[in-house]
């Protein structure tokens, strides 16, 4: 029985798994597919920053951090607010930080992310990473990010300086350069304790929004005597443990990429199979003439396809873990920033590989029947047999009507969860039809070269070899490109709705602490051109109003829109068609005209409500008034403005307006709309031009084309499909290529020399990678949009991309295909 069942292993070893190139091209269907899969798991889920290390950015080796409800100069004391024994000393560190810092740097104001602490305390370690000179420590000392520096070619001993500072502040020496482990491109500066008050003028401070917390690290009652203090006085409390307990997708969700690789797999496997059992029809006839039953070929047949299966996942799941570990330096530089501690995501892969080889079993189990469906006399002729036509044609049918009223009834009723179902089925319905296709081709074939005429029609003689590659790669296609096609709609789906706060190729600049005048008119005309209109940008404030912050001029309280009892919004200005234009983008229409002319007030359309309430405008309360006062006014509707427009305003009055209900225009701006695109050093020459006069650059705002950011990770994910789709298509060519070398090596002998023989593989590999290619991108386009349409977002292709893409696979595996041409004669046995 143990010598039977050797026999029957080694049979199903050397004879289904092969040996050579064959045993090779066999284990890499299974294996490539798992491999992509660990890799991309393990790439995905560095991808993001892990619990530890959001914890180590935020706390560095703190256990917590405590931050009062308190903005502004004034700091509140932990220890005071802490009942019972007093606090370590050594483990309590303030931070004082604001995201936006007015600091001068090379001549240019800039609003910097700000923080101050003494960075020599051991809980700071790790927040931030020196790269050159030291921290600050005195309290006329700074550091800068390394992208700062780079861009403004700063180096330690150069100083900078607080937009604000009074007069005998002086400036910071910068000490050193220093980096964000969790953002290698952030903009930041860093102080020491005490460079802030001496910078502080008791007049800005309410505008830089600068707050502290507390960095703590002590025993476990100390911490809860202080989260129960904190919790008492409002004040939020982040803890180490619920940083570093928080799950990344591929934690959360392990099937993500599990599933996409079993599918796979499965498809891998049928195809794989579907083609050896064919291609073993000779050597399973000679064994069923000397006694083997159709069951015993058909468990011999299994084993070898399990034993593939599994030594194949086995190489996969191995060789990605190395091949992620070693592709972590390329992904740093990709995301900029430091990846999590080595880490295997065992779950997802123990998913992957226990699926996997349940997949491959799967797939091999039913092509594997072919070991018993023929008689010897139709293996050794190889007499083709009846085929399913009708069978076939009834499943394009039926698949294909299914596939289509999923996806309209997935669109219509919004039922985005059904759609991929039913773009699944259209693409089944498109391998189905694939028989008829080669046959085709073939019969098209008669005008073409030997090479060509020879290709086309051994494709369409053996239809289940190309059909079984085409399907194999077209999964992987469709995968790669429903991501890269989703991705791509979403962007643009961004582009189209985005709303900026300006109109396209303006400049606005506020006048926050400057007053308005020709100097500052002459240098803005100087910079954007004399062909670009520059118009005030009024508000209606009451007359004598003074500003509610010392030095900022536009904290002065202007007049609101009031529409019943909803406040509508804010109110501008407009004399002139030029200034509608300005504010608009469009000229006033003959009706808008005569409103602005007259003593209305000029309700933009859009502005809700849109019924019939009374209009009035809410003014600011007068000295020693509580509330504000509404004044009613006459109202008209305009014509339809667009979404920009209203994002600046919504009612418009005339001067003369304003003064019958007691308000006054006051200039909040200038704005420039330019005749082009604006130049990328727009905001560097005006800043120049304008810093001088009071104007900080960082206030400077130029409206651009929106182009939504691409995270990194998409970008990662993007080519990773990329990859699986090329490799799976090059391993099914170069299956299909390895299983025609039988005729490949008759046509040798019968003096068809090796350059026909490639020409003919080339073609093959070409033919199947491109309908690959088509059924796959089209494919792709209905997964995607089986979840956009629903959603009433149109499906953007990146054609370019897909197309360069495609014809480099094409490429690759036309190449690879012809490089396995047979080289001996001695190879002639195998036939």
């Amino acid at each position: 029985m143990r010598r039977e069942r050797d026999t029957a292993l080694w049979l199903a070893w050397r004879l289904v798994v092969g040996r050579g190139r064959r045993r090779f091209t066999l284990i890499a269907l299974f294996a490539v597919p798992v491999l992509l899969s660990t890799v991309a798991m393990q790439t995905i889920g560095v991808l993001n920053p892990s619990g530890p290390q959001k914890a180590r950015s935020q706390l560095g080796r703190a256990n917590l951090a405590v931050t009062p409800a308190v903005v502004g100069t004034e700091q509140p004391d932990l220890a005071s607010a802490v009942p019972g024994a007093p606090l370590p000393s050594d483990g309590v560190v303030p931070l004082r930080s604001t995201l936006a810092l007015p600091v001068v740097v090379s001549g240019r104001t800039e609003q910097l992310p700000y923080r101050e602490t003494d960075w020599s305390s051991p809980l700071l370690s790790g927040m931030t990473r020196t790269l050159s000179g030291r921290l600050p420590s005195a309290p006329d000392e700074i550091a800068v990010s390394r992208t700062l520096a780079e861009d403004r070619h700063l180096s330690p001993g150069d100083t900078v300086r607080y937009a604000w500072a009074p007069e005998g502040a002086g400036p910071a020496r910068i000490v050193g350069t220093v980096e964000d482990p969790t953002g290698y491109r952030a903009r930041f500066a860093i102080g020491a304790p005490g460079l802030f008050s001496r910078w502080d003028d008791r007049t800005h401070t309410g505008l830089i929004g600068l707050s502290t917390k507390w960095l703590v690290r002590t025993d476990a009652a100390t911490e809860a005597r202080i989260t129960a203090a904190a919790a008492q006085r409002h004040w939020q409390v982040t803890t180490r443990e619920a940083l570093s307990s928080g799950r990344s997708l591929l934690e959360a969700q392990p099937g993500l990429l599990a599933v996409p690789g079993l599918a796979l797999v499965l498809f891998s496997a049928a195809a794989a199979f579907n083609l050896r059992m064919r291609r073993l029809n000779r050597q399973l006839a000679m064994l069923s003439a000397v006694g083997f039953s159709g069951d015993r070929l058909v468990r011999l047949a299994r084993s070898g396809g399990t034993a593939a299966v599994a030594i194949g996942t086995g190489i996969g799941v191995l060789g990605g873990i190395v091949l992620g570990q070693a592709l972590r330096p390329l992904i740093r530089s990709v995301v900029e920033r430091d990846l999590g501690a080595f880490s295997v995501p065992f779950a997802a892969l123990a998913l992957l590989a226990v699926g996997s080889v349940a997949g491959g079993v799967a797939g091999i189990w039913l092509p594997t029947r072919l070991a018993r469906t023929a008689s010897v006399r139709e293996r050794l002729t190889r007499a083709p047999r009846a085929g399913g036509r009708s069978r076939r044609h009834t499943v394009l049918a039926v698949s294909g009507a299914s596939g289509v009223l999923l996806l309209l009834f997935s669109t219509t009723r919004r039922a985005g969860v059904i759609g991929p179902a039913g773009a699944v089925l259209m693409v089944l319905a498109a391998l189905t039809a694939l028989p008829d296709l080669l046959h085709l081709l073939g019969r098209l074939s008669a005008g073409l070269p030997p090479a060509g005429r020879f290709a086309l029609r051994d494709l369409a003689r053996e239809r289940r070899r190309p059909v079984a590659a085409v399907a194999s790669s077209a999964l992987a296609v469709v995968l790669a490109v429903s991501t890269a096609s989703f991705v791509a709609s979403q962007t643009e789906q961004d582009r189209r709705t985005h709303v900026g706060s300006r109109h396209l190729n303006q400049v606005e600049l506020p006048l926050r602490y400057t007053e308005p005048s020709e100097t500052v008119l002459s240098a803005v005309r100087g910079v954007v051109g004399r062909d670009a209109p520059v118009e005030e940008i009024r508000a209606a404030v009451p007359a004598g109003a003074r500003p509610t912050a010392e030095g900022n001029r536009l904290s002065v309280p202007s007049a609101r829109l009031v529409i019943g009892t909803v406040p509508g919004g804010s109110v501008q200005v407009v004399d002139t068609p030029e200034q509608f234009r300005d504010l608009t983008g469009r000229t006033p229409t003959p009706r808008e005209r005569q409103a602005l002319g007259g003593t209305q007030l000029l309700v933009l359309d859009g502005t809700a409500p849109t019924g019939t309430a009374p209009v009035a405008l809410l003014l600011p309360p007068a000295p020693g008034d509580a509330a504000s006062r509404p004044v009613p006014v006459d109202a008209v509707r305009s014509d339809p403005v667009d979404a920009v427009t209203l994002t600046q305003a919504k009612a418009l009055l005339s001067s003369a307006t304003a003064r019958a209900a007691g308000l006054v225009p006051f200039t909040v701006g200038y704005r420039a709309t330019l005749p082009e695109n604006p130049p990328a050093d727009l905001e560097e020459r005006l800043g120049r031009a304008v810093e001088p006069l009071g104007i900080p650059t960082s206030d400077l705002h130029v409206e651009r084309g929106y182009e939504p950011p691409v995270p990194a990770r998409w970008s990662v994910t993007l080519a990773i499909g990329a990859v699986i789709a090329l490799v799976s298509a090059m391993t099914a060519a170069g299956g299909a290529a390895q299983e025609i070398r039988p005729r490949m090596l008759l046509l040798r002998v019968i003096g068809f020399r090796g350059g026909v023989q490639r020409r003919i593989l080339a073609t093959q590999a070409a033919v199947i990678t491109g309908l690959a290619m088509l059924i796959g991108v089209l494919g792709g386009w209905l997964v995607a949009g089986s979840q956009l349409w629903p959603e009433d977002i149109p499906v953007a292709m990146p054609w370019s991309t897909i197309a360069v893409t495609a014809l480099g696979v094409a490429t690759a595996s036309s190449a690879l295909a012809a490089a396995l041409r047979p080289r001996t004669d001695s190879r002639l046995r195998e036939r």
